[in-house]
């Protein structure tokens, strides 16, 4: 019998940074009954939070484009954010919406490393 593997799901961010701190990302991940916790910091919020998320995974990602786009009106409109991302071997794009631009793109992270895990041959 086959076993489910299951993907990581982003469990919470948080964040903090400014032109005289520089950004700070911790942030939380959770697979199976597997929690990982990791924080870094990177020349912004959403390359902050893709440098933990690659330390939390253990899988090198590098961001080669990142755009994002207003879903609705307003300053409180949902935020779509579309990555591409180089992982060994591979080169994804993938997308995630939030409110919150820098969770939308760990969501976009966590599911493109999700999507790269599942091609992988299981590992025993």
């Amino acid at each position: 019998m086959a076993e489910t593997v299951t993907g990581w799901q982003l469990g919470g961010i948080a964040y903090s940074g400014g032109t005289q701190d520089g950004p700070r990302v911790s942030v939380e991940l959770s697979r199976g009954g597997e929690q990982v916790r990791a924080e870094g910091s990177g020349t912004g919020l959403i390359d902050a939070v893709c440098q933990s998320i690659s330390q939390a995974t253990g899988v090198e990602a590098l961001v080669v484009a990142f755009r994002a786009y207003s879903v609705g009106p307003g300053s409180g409109a949902v935020g779509e954010v579309e990555l591409e991302v180089e992982l060994p071997g591979r080169r994804l794009t993938v997308r995630a919406s939030s409110t919150d631009v820098v969770e939308a793109a760990g969501l976009a992270l966590v599911a493109a490393l999700n999507q790269y895990n599942s091609k992988r041959p299981a590992r025993g």
